[in-house]
This record gives structure tokens, C-alpha cells and sequence, in this order.
């Protein structure tokens, strides 16, 4: 829903009172006493979610769902005691490294990984105990479906993250293997899929998001073909952040060039966080299917951006700041990064907000930008080429 067309803030607009019903619904002030009350908190209840872009949050069940043993694999309790065995789609990327090692832990489970190509990194997870498969899917040719259909065998449960890996597919392409995914987990009968999505900004805007779209298009498929289907909702990443919003040296000044003029907050988070969220949406599934659920850890603009990197880099004693263009300014210079800008745009003006909270009770030790700015020091000094 566009701010714009409703003309409601979504920075003013934070929660729904009586009081806001009884003057935006007078007709309501006519209904009989008894029921007046019940038609008031369904309606609040109904605006709440609308504000929340129909997203879920339940820290309260879920804080009281840890305190009982019993939450564990409600659905399916007759095998409960056997061992399941996990498929983590999108190895080596960051999310499917963070969910394949926060599983393994668990006795549980058994991990299947799933790397798009042969690399180093298979070896390692190999050690870690995690079972590995390679299936590669290239820009062209065909998906491998033979080679798909043995390694979703005797899978319970299948956490998928498309286009994660660089070099990115093309949008049409990630659609197409992501809804062949689907396709098999519907065949094959998976209890458990957990999907990590993003915002559907054209259906939200208007405005094309290669990078986002394709996500959207996919998740809109599981849920047609009726998955037991948990939906994470992801905000923007630090590591897209730092690794795109590269500052160019000033003369004693480090500046942040090219970006489109804004005051308003946005949700980020570390994607490396969301590997313990998924081993508990795995562990209570009578909890975390049909759920869509929208993740941030901290929200942050522009300013604190580059306040948060100058606090981290302080003792350099380096000039830091950046260049305010106005979306016009922006047009003018084919040179600049017009993904970037429309997901400020999107994240700024027209994606749900969400409660630091859920993730706080899915995952109580994730980190703050500042802390990541902190712990990637020494990373930042090289990709931003600081004189030191």
C-alpha cells in the first residue's frame, strides 16, 4: 500500500486506538454497547496488521511456546524421535553458511547442503558434518531436474534463498529455478519449507526492483500452490550497504557520492543472523507455519550510516560525509546506481515497519550496524582503501 495513494505517514501512524476508530468509523457510534467494543478490537486488529503489511508478530507465543517442551514437532509427533533431515538450499552464500550451521548442532536433524558449483567451501562444511550435493544452475541450459529429485530425497523440511551467490541471476532465471523448487516441494511432499524473501516493491510501488521482484514472484508461487510455508521477510543487508556505498577520497575528506537525498530510517540487519531463526521455525513447526514474518535488527539513514563508520574509524581522524543529491539531481547521471536508489526509495517510504522485538526473541545475540562496522574494521579499512 502506497503512503502516497492513502496519504497516511507510516512514521505517524504507529498504532491504531479506539479513539482513532471512533473518528476515522463515526458510524460505528450508533452500534448497539454490547457488541461496540468487539467490532472496535477487530477493526484494530485488522488496521494493526494492515500497518504491518500483513505481517506477523508473535514474541508472546513464541517466548511461551520456548518454556514447553512439548512445542517441539507437534505436527508429525508419531516420528518425532527420528532424525530429519534438513535441506539447505544456497550454499556458500551468507544466509544458507548461517542456517546449515546453526542446524548441524542440533541431533535433531541431519543437514543436506546444497552448493551451486564445486568450491572450497563444500570441504568445509563436509567437516562440519553437514552432507553436501552439487547442483549447478547456470544463466542458460536447462535445470537439472533428475539431479534435483535425488537430493530432496527424504527430506523433511527445505530452507531455500535464491539468488544469493554473485555473480546474481538474472531476475527471469531466478524465478524460474525458484518456482521449480516449489513445484518439487509440493511433489515430493516436504512438511516444512522456510522461504527467504524480501518486499514485493512493483506490487507495492510500481517501481521495477530486479533484485527484489524476483523473490516476490516466487514467494506469491508457494503460496498459490499451498506449501506449509514460513515466509521470512528480510530488510536490507549491511553487507549490500557497505559493499554499494563505497566513499571516493576528497582531498583529506572521504565522501559518499551519488546518493539520493533522505532523512527517513530504514530496517537493516546482518543476513548472518538469520541461521538461528530458522532452527527454531525447523523446531517448532506447529508455531512457524503459515507465518510470515518480518525481520529487522536495528533501523538506521543516512546520517547515522556515516556517524556509526566515523565513530569506528575516529582514531584515523578522517573527514567523513556525504553528498545529498535531490531525486531529480539523481536522474541526470546515468552513472548512478539506480538499484540502490530505488531500494532507499522503497525502504524509506513505503516498507512495513516491524518490531525490533521479534528478532530479538527469535535471536537474542545478533548485531547492531555500529557492531558490525566494529567487528568488519579491519575489511572496511581495505574496501574503502583508507589511508591509515
Amino acid at each position: 500500500v502506497s503512503t502516497q495513494s492513502t496519504g497516511v505517514s507510516r512514521y505517524t501512524v504507529q498504532s491504531v486506538s479506539y479513539y482513532h476508530l471512533a473518528s476515522l468509523l463515526p458510524v460505528l457510534s450508533g452500534v448497539y454497547a454490547a457488541v461496540q467494543d468487539s467490532l472496535y478490537q477487530l477493526i484494530a486488529d485488522i488496521l494493526q496488521t494492515w500497518m504491518n503489511g500483513g505481517e506477523v508478530s508473535f514474541e508472546d507465543q513464541l517466548l511461551e511456546s520456548s518454556q514447553n517442551s512439548r512445542s517441539y514437532f507437534t505436527i508429525d509427533e508419531e516420528d518425532s524421535l527420528m532424525k530429519k533431515t534438513i535441506l539447505v538450499w544456497g550454499l556458500p552464500g551468507v544466509q544458507a553458511s548461517s542456517v546449515a550451521t546453526a542446524l548441524v548442532g542440533n541431533p535433531l536433524f541431519n543437514v543436506r547442503g546444497i552448493f551451486n558449483k564445486d568450491c572450497p567451501e563444500v570441504i568445509k562444511f563436509q567437516e562440519m558434518g553437514v552432507e553436501t550435493e552439487v547442483v549447478e544452475i547456470s544463466e542458460k541450459g536447462p535445470i537439472p531436474i533428475i539431479k534435483l529429485n535425488n537430493v530432496f530425497r527424504d527430506v523433511y523440511g527445505v530452507f531455500i534463498v535464491t539468488n544469493d551467490i554473485e555473480p546474481l541471476l538474472a531476475m527471469r532465471r531466478e524465478m524460474e529455478v525458484g518456482v521449480k523448487l516449489a513445484e518439487m516441494c509440493e511433489r515430493l511432499k516436504i512438511k516444512h519449507v522456510i522461504y527467504s524473501a524480501v518486499d514485493f516493491v512493483f506490487r507495492i510501488t510500481g517501481n521495477r526492483c530486479s533484485r527484489y521482484d524476483g523473490k516476490g514472484e516466487i514467494e506469491y508461487r508457494m503460496k498459490g500452490i499451498g506449501l506449509p510455508l514460513t515466509v521470512l521477510k528480510l530488510p536490507l543487508s549491511y553487507e549490500y550497504l557497505v559493499n554499494t556505498l563505497i566513499p571516493s577520497r576528497q582531498g583529506t575528506d572521504y565522501v559518499f557520492t551519488g546518493i539520493v537525498d533522505s532523512t527517513l530510517d530504514f530496517d537493516v540487519m546482518n543476513y548472518s543472523d538469520i541461521g538461528p531463526v530458522v532452527k527454531l521455525a525447523f523446531e517448532r513447526p506447529n508455531i512457524f507455519i503459515g507465518k510470515t514474518i518480518g525481520l529487522t535488527v536495528d533501523r538506521i539513514d543516512l546520517c547515522k550510516f556515516v556517524r556509526n563508520i566515523e565513530e569506528v574509524f575516529k582514531e584515523l581522524k578522517l573527514s567523513w560525509r556525504y553528498e545529498k543529491l535531490s531525486w531529480k539531481e539523481y536522474q541526470k547521471d546515468k552513472k548512478n546506481n539506480r538499484e540502490l536508489a530505488t531500494l532507499l526509495d522503497f525502504h524509506c517510504n513505503y516498507a512495513p515497519l516491524r518490531d525490533v522485538r521479534t528478532m530479538q526473541a527469535l535471536n537474542p545475540n545478533v548485531q547492531t550496524f555500529l557492531q558490525y562496522v566494529t567487528a568488519n574494521q579491519n575489511r572496511l579499512t581495505k574496501l574503502f582503501k583508507l589511508a591509515t
